[in-house]
């Protein structure tokens, strides 16, 4: 048993019962994913109280299990040699495995003991019971390109996971038939339209299988509250003179299924042009903190992507002045925003004023955003 646990490369971490941690363990880092990663996740009915769900960032990422029966014919290979320390049939075992692209296989066991015993009586006879379904967890990363507008792309990766519910972990052999294939198939070609939805209520269904739910078309994991970090490259006019200038600010995103609210707060610092008092070329800046409120409707089931707001406007105040270009307490008022290319470029009209609208100038800010 030792060579074949050796051959198949397998690290494996098996505990005893579930306990709840403080401070997570490297074994946490590797096998547990944040509650907020997935952007869509579906739910498969398996019949008989089984459910397989499938967590992914990208749509895309379906591809990595358009062949599950290779998949699950691969995990049931790599957990035959650790069969006997699987217990007891009647206790609850969580098993999470990450099948490397380099053959090496990471497998952690943890198992939970009931509280009490359970029997199904009858005819002068007693079988023991076991209530509670294992859960099984297929983890993996996708590498991938990140390409932005105005910004070079870079290398990154992002994670996945498919999760089992069953009566027992055994069951797993029962779907390696094809039938999970075809339903991966039909998500994968799936669009907004294949989707059957009620007013609100209750979960989105595909079509051509029902068995396949979701909470939003597509798996779209949409509402709930957002923290996000938004840079910008700005120019502005102020009076005669043309204004460059950049954001960096942190935002918050207030959402439900199909609208949201997104505040911000930002550092505006603008770069004026002139002479100083010996005729030299120098560079003044003043600085902006600029509060943003708008509202609107979820962009594509995703309260995180840029969409048409039905209402935006911001207001910001002069906190640092250098030169003679612009007045003390100078406010800057903008409402409204025209939104190109998805949202990353915008034209806002502003209006400066100070002193409760004294010395009042209109002016138009150029907002590009990554």
């Amino acid at each position: 048993m030792k060579k074949k646990f050796l051959c198949l490369m397998l690290v494996a971490s098996i505990t005893g019962p579930l306990c709840a941690q403080q401070a997570p363990t490297p074994a946490d880092k590797l096998f547990e994913l944040p509650a907020s990663y997935a952007h869509h996740r579906f739910f498969v009915d398996l019949g008989k109280g089984n459910t397989m769900k499938i967590e992914v960032v990208s749509l895309d990422d379906l591809a990595r299990f358009s062949n599950m029966d290779s998949l699950l014919r691969g995990f049931l290979a790599d957990i035959e040699p650790l069969k006997d320390s699987l217990g007891d049939e009647l206790l609850t075992r969580r098993i999470d495995y990450i099948a490397g692209l380099t053959g090496r296989k990471q497998i952690r066991i943890q198992q939970l003991k009931p509280k009490g015993s359970s029997f199904l009586v009858g005819r002068g006879e007693a079988a023991a019971l076991k209530l509670e379904q294992d859960t099984i967890n297929f983890l993996g990363t996708v590498d991938y390109y990140a390409k932005y507008t105005l910004r070079k792309g870079f290398a990154s990766s992002r994670r996945y996971q498919v999760s089992f519910f069953v009566n027992d972990f055994s069951d797993l052999a029962t779907y390696t038939d094809g039938r999970l294939n075809k339903k991966i198939a039909e998500l994968q070609g799936s669009t907004k339209g294949d989707w059957k939805t009620t007013a609100g209520r209750g979960p989105a269904r595909l079509k051509n299988d029902p068995t396949v739910t979701a909470r939003l078309p597509q798996g779209n994991v949409a509402g709930g509250n957002f923290l996000n970090i938004r840079i910008s490259v700005d120019a502005q006019n102020y009076k005669g003179y043309f204004v460059p200038s950049f954001s960096l600010g942190g935002g918050l995103i207030i959402s439900n299924t199909f609208f949201k609210r997104d505040i911000m707060l930002s550092w505006d610092p603008n770069f004026f042009f002139g002479r100083n008092g010996q005729g030299q070329l120098k560079t003044f800046r003043n600085d902006f903190v600029t509060l943003t409120w708008g509202q609107g409707d979820v962009e594509n089931h995703d309260p995180r992507l840029e969409s048409h707001l039905l209402f935006i406007m911001s207001l910001g105040y002069l906190v640092r002045r250098e030169g003679d270009f612009v007045e003390k307490n100078t406010f800057r008022l903008g409402g409204g925003r025209l939104s190109l290319f998805r949202g990353k470029t915008k034209f806002e009209p502003v209006m400066y004023f100070n002193h409760f609208f004294r010395g009042v100038t209109p002016g138009l800010r150029w907002i590009q955003s990554f």
